[in-house]
This record gives C-alpha cells, sequence and structure tokens, in this order.
C-alpha cells in the first residue's frame, strides 16, 4: 500500500487541510473512546457547582451569571495553563503581556495589577496581598487532574468577601479517589520548548485514597517590537505535590493536601530609576534594556474537614497556610497566609435553606525595598475577621425562590464592611431559567495603596549638583474601599434537546475608584476620586450538531463610563478605565470525533481593540489592534491509554499584541506556537 505524505510548511496549508477535514464525512464508530461529546446537554445544565452560595447547586438553577469549564474543555483545547484555560469562558478578558505575564478581568478594569477577581485553587485564595491581584505565572497544577473551573462572573462577596467585586474563579481539582493508577504527559514544540507531568495515585487504606505529582515547564521568549528580536522573558517553573482524601464513615470525610513550587522567569526592564544621591549615578538616573530575574517560589498546606450531621444539615471546617516569596530587581516579597473558615448549612423551617460561616486571616509580610518601590513598614501583619449568612427562601415549590444574604467583614485598613445581595431564581416550565440580583462589593485597600512609595520617573533638570525632579507615587492611610452596586438578569433555556443558550445582562455602579492626585508638583497620591458605571452582555451557547460534532460559542460587550471628581488633578487613570478592556469577544469553538481513534478540534476567537491598558502610557495612550486567534488541535488514540496529540495556537500571525504593560515592563508580542504531546495513563 502506498502513502502519500503533505508537509504544511505555511498557516494557509494547515488551514487548508483543516477544511478539507471539516467537509469529510467522519467514519463512526458504535462508542467513541471520547466521552466529550457523549455528555448530554442536560448532564451539563444538572452540573453542581459549589462556587455561588458555597454549596451544592445545580447550574440551571443558579441566580448568578455561572460558567463551567470542564476538564473535557481544558484537554481539547489544547491549552496548557490555566490562564489560557480561562480564555473558555465568556466575559473574562485574558491577556498576555509577555511569556511570564498575564492581566486577567471579568466585566473590564483590566491592568497588569488587576484587583477586582478573586481568584481560588480549591478553596484557597491566591490573590497577592501587595496589590489584590494574581502572580498568574504560579497558578499551577497538572491540568489533567482539574475537574473543572467555576467561572462566576458579576459579584461574589456575599459569600466570598472582599476582592470578589467583578467576579469569582474557582478552580476545583479532582478527589485522589479520581485519579488512581499512573499518567505521564509529555510535550514540547517552538514556544512549549519541553514540559511534562508525572502523577500516581493508590489506595492508601480502607476508604483513603492518595496521589502524588511532579510537573515541570520550560518556555521560550515572546516578541519584543521595540527590540525586533526576542524579548529576553524566558522561564521555567517545577512543582510537586499531593492530595489524600479519607471516608471515617457516612456522616465524615477529610482531605489533605499541598503544593510546593518555583519558578525561575527571565525579563527585560524599562525605565528603571537610580536613586540621585548615590555618587555612583549619573544622569538620566535610569537604566533601560536591563536583565533581569525573577525567583518566585512558595508553598502551601490546606486540611478540610466535612461532617453531615442530618439529611438537611452539614459542617465544614477548612484551614489553609501559604507561603510565598518573589525576588526581582525593583522589588523582593514575602507573604505568610494562615486562614481558617468555617461554615454550617442546615434547615430551620420548611422552604429555609441557611448557609452560615465564621473566618479569620492573618497575612504577614515583608518586603526588601530599593530605590523604585517601597513599602513603609517594610514588615506587617494584617488581621481579618469575618461572618455570613445566606438564606434561600422557597416562594413557590420548585419554581420560585428568593436568596438573600450578606458578608459581614472587619480589616485594618477601613474596619467594617458590609456587603449584602438579593438573587431572585423564577423556573417558569422545564428547560427555562429566569433570575435576577442586586449585589455590593468592595475592594478593600492593598499594601500598595495604603503604604507605598513608587518612583516611576526622575526628570534631570541640569548637571549635577542642581538636584534632578523625582516623580513620586504614595500609598495614602486614608484610601478608601472601593464600591460597587451591581444588577444582574439572566436567561437560561433548552429550546431543543441538542441546543442550549445562556444570557446575562449586567449593569454595573462603581464609587471611590482608586486615583492619583497631586500633592506637589512631582508627588502623587493614591485617592478615591473617580466614579464609573459599565454595561453590557453574556452570551453562551453550546450547540450538538451531530453525534460526533459539537459546537461552542461565546460573545461579550462590554461598556465602560467613568467620571473624575471636579477637584481631581488625575488624568491617568480615566483613559484606562475606560480603554482597558474590549467592547467585544467573540469565541467559536468545534469539536469533532472523525473516528474512534480520531479527534479534530477548531477554535477561534476575536479580541476587540483596546484604547489604553496602562496608567504609565495613559497621557500618550498605546492602541492594541483587534486580532482574530485561531488554535486548532489533532488527536489520534491508537488505544485506550495512549493519546498523541499536535496542537497550533494563534496561527493566523507570526506575533501580535494583546496588553502593554506598566512602567519597568517591555512591550512584549505573542508569537505563533505549535507543539506536540503524548499522553499515556497506566
Amino acid at each position: 500500500m502506498k502513502t502519500t505524505m503533505i508537509y504544511c510548511k505555511s498557516p494557509l496549508c494547515l488551514i487548508a487541510l483543516i477544511s478539507a477535514a471539516l467537509l469529510s464525512t467522519p467514519v463512526l464508530a458504535e462508542e467513541s473512546v471520547d466521552d466529550y461529546l457523549d455528555l448530554g446537554l442536560e448532564d451539563l445544565l444538572s452540573m453542581e457547582v459549589t462556587s455561588v452560595s458555597k454549596k451544592k447547586q445545580r447550574l440551571n438553577e443558579v441566580a448568578a451569571a455561572a460558567y463551567v469549564i470542564t476538564q473535557d474543555d481544558i484537554r481539547r483545547s489544547g491549552v496548557t495553563s490555566i490562564p489560557e484555560a480561562l480564555r473558555l469562558a465568556p466575559g473574562i478578558q485574558v491577556t498576555k503581556m509577555d511569556s511570564n505575564k498575564w492581566a486577567i478581568s471579568s466585566r473590564g478594569f483590566n491592568a497588569q495589577f488587576a484587583n477586582k477577581l478573586l481568584v481560588l485553587i480549591d478553596g484557597r485564595s491566591v490573590y497577592a496581598p501587595s496589590y489584590s491581584g494574581v502572580y498568574w505565572e504560579v497558578q499551577d497544577t497538572v491540568l489533567e487532574d482539574i475537574d473543572r473551573i467555576e467561572v462566576i462572573r458579576g459579584p461574589g462577596a456575599t459569600v466570598w468577601g472582599a476582592n470578589a467585586v467583578n467576579g469569582v474563579i474557582n478552580i476545583i481539582t479532582k478527589q485522589a479517589s479520581e485519579t488512581q493508577g499512573g499518567l505521564v504527559v509529555a510535550g514540547a514544540g517552538n514556544e512549549e520548548k519541553a514540559f511534562t507531568s508525572l502523577r500516581y495515585g493508590a489506595e492508601l487504606g480502607e476508604q483513603t485514597f492518595g496521589r502524588i505529582y511532579l510537573k515541570y515547564n520550560d518556555r521560550d521568549s515572546s516578541f519584543a517590537p521595540s527590540l525586533d528580536e526576542q524579548a529576553g522573558d524566558d522561564w521555567n517553573s517545577l512543582r510537586a505535590g499531593f492530595r489524600v482524601d479519607g471516608v471515617l464513615n457516612a456522616s465524615n470525610q477529610w482531605t489533605l493536601q499541598g503544593d510546593i513550587y518555583e519558578t525561575d522567569e527571565n525579563q527585560i526592564l524599562q525605565g528603571v530609576t537610580q536613586d540621585p544621591s548615590d555618587p555612583a549615578n549619573s544622569p538620566p538616573y535610569s537604566d533601560s534594556n536591563v536583565a533581569d530575574n525573577i525567583e518566585a517560589s512558595g508553598w502551601n498546606l490546606l486540611g478540610r474537614w466535612e461532617q453531615r450531621l442530618s439529611e438537611y444539615s452539614s459542617t465544614t471546617l477548612q484551614v489553609y497556610y501559604d507561603h510565598n516569596e518573589r525576588k526581582e530587581a525593583i522589588l523582593g516579597q514575602r507573604h505568610d497566609t494562615l486562614d481558617i473558615d468555617f461554615q454550617h448549612q442546615f434547615n430551620p423551617l420548611e422552604g429555609h435553606d441557611i448557609v452560615w460561616g465564621l473566618g479569620f486571616r492573618r497575612i504577614k509580610d515583608k518586603f526588601d525595598n530599593t530605590f523604585p518601590i517601597s513599602l513603609l513598614p517594610d514588615e506587617q501583619t494584617s488581621d481579618l475577621f469575618s461572618t455570613f449568612v445566606q438564606d434561600e427562601i422557597e416562594l413557590a415549590p420548585d419554581t420560585l425562590r428568593l436568596t438573600l444574604g450578606s458578608k459581614f467583614e472587619h480589616n485594618d485598613y477601613t474596619g467594617l464592611e458590609i456587603q449584602p445581595s438579593a438573587r431572585l431564581l423564577w423556573l417558569p416550565k422545564e428547560g427555562h431559567t429566569l433570575w435576577t440580583s442586586v449585589s455590593r462589593a468592595v475592594r478593600t485597600p492593598s499594601r500598595v495603596e495604603d503604604s507605598s512609595s513608587i518612583v516611576p520617573r526622575i526628570i534631570p533638570i541640569g548637571p549635577p549638583p542642581i538636584p534632578p525632579l523625582i516623580l513620586t507615587i504614595h500609598g495614602n492611610e486614608d484610601f478608601e474601599a472601593e464600591e460597587l452596586t451591581a444588577i444582574e438578569l439572566g436567561y437560561r433555556v433548552q429550546p431543543a434537546e441538542r441546543l442550549s443558550l445562556d444570557l446575562a445582562l449586567f449593569y454595573n455602579q462603581y464609587n471611590n475608584l482608586g486615583t492619583f492626585e497631586s500633592v506637589a508638583l512631582t508627588e502623587r497620591v493614591f485617592d478615591n476620586k473617580q466614579e464609573a458605571t459599565s454595561r453590557g452582555l453574556e452570551l453562551a451557547m453550546d450547540w450538538h450538531l451531530l453525534e460526533w460534532w459539537r459546537l461552542q460559542a461565546n460573545y461579550s460587550y462590554i461598556e465602560v463610563e467613568q467620571e473624575t471628581a471636579s477637584d481631581s488633578t488625575d488624568i491617568v487613570t480615566g483613559p484606562v478605565v475606560e480603554g482597558s478592556s474590549p467592547k467585544h469577544q467573540l469565541s467559536v469553538r468545534s469539536a469533532m470525533d472523525l473516528s474512534n481513534e480520531w479527534s479534530l478540534d477548531l477554535w477561534a476567537y476575536y479580541v476587540d481593540e483596546l484604547a489604553a491598558s496602562s496608567f504609565s502610557s495613559a497621557q500618550i495612550p498605546i492602541l492594541i489592534p483587534s486580532y482574530t486567534s485561531l488554535n486548532t488541535r489533532l488527536a489520534w488514540r491508537p488505544w485506550e491509554d495512549l493519546e498523541l496529540s499536535l496542537v497550533g495556537q494563534n496561527l493566523l500571525q507570526n506575533h501580535h499584541a494583546e496588553f502593554v504593560g506598566e512602567t519597568f515592563a517591555t512591550q512584549t508580542e505573542v508569537e505563533r506556537s505549535v507543539y506536540g504531546m503524548i499522553r499515556f495513563d497506566f
């Protein structure tokens, strides 16, 4: 038998082959080895989520804009990191600033240090207390061990507290009993230079299961237009971890899990300011194209005890300790977090389902200050006390439910914060869900806004000994919490057996937004002299066209308008608030089982232009043009336990820009990527 080999040396050739595959008729086996397309819409809509109300609820019965990224979604999309997987959800803006930095937000307000999105891994908060955001490159695990990612757009502060302003992302891993045996994943490509995951699970005793894992990644640099070459931001990471789940009896079960990681990240800094008082420094008192190394490491340990007291009552106690360190040329930081969380769910009266809880969090930090960035005091301990209560009231049997609740928190910056919500759910008939909500959420100040000193620029006005002008931004101990009042309306419908639609509308009113106010010629201070409104919609569609073909699409629209107080001197934050989020985002995914062994996945997404994404360049905004990305995955499974796949990402351009970072960051662009991967279960 003669075999003809076809070699593709350009994206156009690859697209042509994909088009040919789309037009071909798959050879269907009696039973597909991949259950992704076998999962019916009823199964998807009845999937249980826990991130909306801290209790299990069916997805089609939650009064919130909720979306679930499943394990099969992650696998068939071809992504190699959690940030890239979040592109699958509607209403989430994911931008890659360089090879090891992402800016991610929900419903606007994106920035390099985005701070209005709460991110959790198995219920453990992973935000950076220094600025209330997330260092995404260190948030990782074996992707194959993720059960699902629950994405909640809109405020979740009533149960999760401060910083759950525009959304909550909860990354939930599988129980150890679901990951028995061994797994080996390995791959390599032009951007993903090398990656591998090793995991093994075993039964440790009667109804006690455990697993351990080891994961390594080595990623190449992105492209820097200003240098016309690679950006020098290549990086690698190594992490390991374990999880043990046990069942004592029918009423008690427990979990113990932990991770340890270390990353070695490179970057090239721009405009790093120097201390003019040091005789070794001379005008212009700044360095550009400075090669720097980021050393980030940490570990965490989490324990959870769940007890069912009766058919309608249960308690959960969770305790975790998180230690992380980060060292780079402009700042060194260390954080130790102890978090204790207790909750109780019970039914005191017919038609009432109450969840309440208590929480305590202590954060101890230490900073290695530099001339460009310093925090005073350089060591501090802060405490957070919280309680919440939420009651789901059944107004009409099986059709109408009202949920009322509030979070009460006391922090060391602004004192007591109250964050209530009211949610109404109506199930008029099978396959239809209507819901609406009104919520209040706050973002409490971080260490940067409270007690920092940042020197973004130095302006020489003459030769020494004439001192230069040192531009400085100072923290403000009177900085207030940023506030949000949100109104949401949603509709989920299954008009046909193979089709479901999910629509969410929102209107947000923000008060006390952060600004940079002038207090002297060369000094600015953090303040709260800005308001904003945002409105938009998010639409998700899931369509099983045929038994072997599934289409998923989502679209989001947002419009943000800001207004600065009449006495404000800030001319920087306004353009970024309005221009850092794309008005339109569109994603379309196609999943096809071409045969019992072959599958083909296509994913195209469009992101609208960004008018301004950086406070550092707000006065002379750098426009980020709109772009379209095409991603493909071709997989072959010759045996049940072996899968080989070829993945192409960002195939339409050699490289494209997605975001501009702040001062000191080199602007980079995302490059075309191709990699091959092998997965073996044993």
